[in-house]
């Protein structure tokens, strides 16, 4: 019951932030807020809980590679399906139909539902699989198009997109310096621990707040079969898969299985939409798969959360 309780009281911050939008804020108002949980808030917070954790609770191969497997089984799922049910032929539409059925809202809803849900026992997995999830599925994504496009053209052009997708994101470079500071077993300044502890916070709230406010609806009527397949495979055959390797690898920590599900389970992350505008590949499908898979999350992931806990 208490996890039930957790999720819906998530949702309901999602809620005031769609209330919010339309009743007492403006859309240009809204833009400091997303910069400072952007660059602010999920980066002190990511950064506060990483350094104070020993490596090894973090950093465990085998958790990371059974998720990464699922990941891309799903991946593959979702682009086969549009291939052979909806005659879908272009590999560049089908890598961003892959990246909304797999790629998740991880610092939006990922970060408050764990640390709601699990607390800091769940940390070190939630750190992992969210730097997992900018390194492989962001920048991979980025780089099978940019590949596709260049047709293979030299490495340069390679490192310009891993520079764009990870040295200059906020929640990579944060999770980075933290696992630094944490291996060399770095002792902070009391007045830059003080500052953290007292800006990590602002972190839930405010995350999902900013969420409620992004939603869109009303676009929801031009949807497609091929969006709900979409939605389908992320909120549903995304975290049965996920279970599953974790199942037949024999993995049985509780906190790492319990947050790569429920990571899993979560929504397609606003991210995937930045990649499909940047290169403008089926922007509006990917917007409403955003928007879609948020508004039946209410139910999906409240049950996931009935089901697990």
């Amino acid at each position: 019951m208490a996890g039930i309780e957790t999720i819906f009281s998530l949702f309901l911050l999602i809620a005031l932030g769609y209330l919010g939008k339309r009743t007492v804020l403006s859309g240009q108002s809204l833009v400091p807020i997303n910069i400072f949980v952007f660059y602010f808030a999920v980066p002190a917070l990511l950064f506060n809980s990483v350094y104070q954790l020993p490596l090894d609770s973090f950093f465990k191969p085998v958790y990371l590679a059974a998720f990464l497997f699922g990941t891309v089984l799903t991946a593959l799922t979702a682009a086969l399906g549009c291939r052979f049910f909806f005659a879908e032929k272009n590999n560049e539409v089908l890598t961003i139909r892959a990246l909304n059925g797999t790629f998740s809202n991880y610092a939006y809803m990922g970060i408050p539902l764990v640390y709601g849900l699990l607390g800091e026992p769940g940390y070190g997995a939630l750190i992992s699989i969210i730097l997992l999830g900018n390194v492989f599925q962001i920048g991979g994504a980025q780089l099978l198009v940019e590949i596709h496009r260049q047709e293979g053209k030299g490495v340069k052009q390679v490192l310009q997109i891993l520079d764009r997708s990870l040295l200059r994101n906020p929640i990579f470079v944060a999770t980075f310096f933290g696992v630094l500071v944490s291996a060399l077993e770095i002792s902070l300044p009391s007045l830059f621990s003080t500052t953290l502890d007292m800006l990590a916070p602002a972190t839930v709230p405010v995350a999902l707040f900013c969420l409620g406010a992004s939603l869109e609806f009303k676009t929801l009527k031009e949807s497609k079969a091929e969006l709900f397949w979409l939605v389908v495979v992320k909120l549903l055959i995304h975290p049965l898969i996920v279970l599953a390797t974790f199942t037949a690898a024999g993995l049985d920590d509780q906190n790492w299985l319990l947050a790569a599900i429920f990571l899993a389970a979560l929504p397609t992350g606003a991210l995937a939409h930045v990649i499909a505008l940047k290169y403008d590949i089926k922007e509006k499908e990917s917007s409403l798969t955003v928007v879609l898979s948020t508004l039946i999350s209410v139910v999906s992931v409240s049950l996931w959360v009935g089901l697990l806990l």
